[in-house]
Formats: structure tokens, C-alpha cells, sequence
């Protein structure tokens, strides 16, 4: 990784790590009393100066987001996380549909793995990189049950997970989504060809069967000037 190349034009190496950090505090990523990695680990990981890396950790420290504990490390500080507000809304599952019908999917080798949930059941998670026109749309982090990727090993393997479940038949009785506004941190903008900090939709969405449980959630990273949200509010006096 090279913050050098990564970084958005214009903006000070410093200021641009700084920004990497404080977007991953305050949207509770980096949760706290969480211990940031030592400098050394960080000036090779970022492939930068060290100065570049004092300057962006005491910047971090005068917004009063991490602080310095000698000998032991720079651990980040109880703040208080921005309250989001919801705005609730229905849509059709056809849609989502027919926007995973236009896309190419890349399937990174090795990222397979299964994983048990609380009620004893396995889910088989995968990680994704969706295009269209030949180029990254999106990049999506799944959970399958695994129950169900055996009704198609293969499909669910090389295929867009949401196409497939259709294909199949698989009961869907309930499903719901959550879309918020974050940023790249640099596996994202590296995944995507974007630059760090970049804004990004985070879509969270689940699918559930008839017993109301969890067959399948996705977490998916679209950039931002590639998705457009439309929302149509009705008009009805009250009554």
C-alpha cells in the first residue's frame, strides 16, 4: 500500500491519513480503547515519512479522538459516535433484481470461508468485486447459509449470489436494506480504483426465509458518483 498514490490530489499526505483514521473513529470502526498500530508499523504500511505520520497522529490528538499512553501505545478515546437519522422507505425486491442482472462478478480466490453463527447454524462468506461495463462497481462482503450454497456450490462460487438465489427459487419472504454515506479506507479505494476518502454508498442488505431467519446478508461499497437513490413520497392529505 502507497498513500502516495492513493491520495486524493491536493490534499497534504498527513491530512489525508488523518482523515482515514477519523472517519474509521467516528463511524465506530475503530471502536474505543482500540490500540493503533506502532509508528514504525505504520510509516512501512503506508509506504511515507514519519513526520508524515506525527503530524496526522497529533492532529488526531488536538481533536481529542485518540490519545498518547507512554509505553504502552496511542489507543483511540471514548467520543461520542454522530447519531445518523433514518429515513425509512419501501421498495420492491424486483428491483434489486434487475440492478444485479447488469452486473459482471470477480470472484478473489481464497477469500472463502464459513463462519458460525449464535444460533448454531454456518454461513459461507465470500468476498466479491461486481462490475459493470468491464469496470468496479462495487465490492460486496457476503454471508450465505450454508445450506443453501449446497443447493449450488458452483453458481453461488462464480455467480452473483442474489442472481442465483433467484434462479433457484429460494424462498424470500422478507428483505431489508440499509444504505449509508461512508468513505474509502485504502483496501477499498485499491479494490474499486478510487482514491482514499473517497465517498462511498455502504449498503448493508439481508434476506430472510418464512421463519423470519437469516439466509443471506451482503455489505456492499458502491462509489459515490456511481449509484443515484430515488425515493417517491405520496401525497395523501391527512386524515
Amino acid at each position: 500500500m502507497n498513500l502516495q498514490s492513493m491520495r486524493r490530489q491536493a490534499v497534504p499526505l498527513h491530512a489525508e491519513w488523518a482523515a482515514v483514521l477519523r472517519h474509521q473513529i467516528l463511524s465506530g470502526e475503530l471502536p474505543s480503547g482500540a490500540r493503533l498500530p506502532a509508528l514504525r508499523e505504520l510509516t512501512e504500511e503506508l509506504g511515507v515519512a514519519r513526520m508524515t505520520v506525527i503530524q496526522a497522529m497529533n492532529t488526531l490528538e488536538g481533536e481529542g479522538l485518540i490519545e498518547k499512553r507512554p509505553g504502552r501505545g496511542t489507543f483511540v478515546r471514548n467520543v461520542k459516535i454522530p447519531q445518523r437519522h433514518t429515513l425509512q422507505m419501501k421498495a420492491e425486491i424486483s428491483q434489486i433484481y434487475a440492478m444485479v442482472d447488469q452486473l459482471e462478478v470477480s470472484v478473489r480466490k481464497g477469500d472463502a470461508t464459513i463462519e458460525k453463527a449464535k444460533d448454531g447454524r454456518y454461513f459461507r462468506c465470500m468476498r466479491r468485486i461486481h462490475a459493470r461495463d468491464g469496470k468496479p462497481f462495487c465490492q460486496v462482503d457476503i454471508r450465505l447459509d450454508d445450506q443453501v450454497f449446497d443447493l449450488a456450490p458452483d453458481r453461488f462460487t462464480n455467480e452473483i449470489v442474489v442472481s442465483v438465489l433467484k434462479d433457484l427459487g429460494v424462498t424470500v419472504t422478507r428483505a431489508r436494506q440499509n444504505v449509508i454515506i461512508s468513505y474509502a479506507d485504502f483496501s477499498l479505494a485499491k479494490a474499486l480504483g478510487i482514491k482514499v476518502n473517497s465517498a462511498v454508498f455502504r449498503v448493508l442488505r439481508e434476506f430472510l426465509d418464512e421463519d423470519d431467519r437469516l439466509i443471506y446478508s451482503a455489505t456492499l461499497f458502491y462509489p459515490g458518483d456511481l449509484l443515484e437513490l430515488e425515493m417517491e413520497f405520496s401525497t395523501n392529505p391527512d386524515p
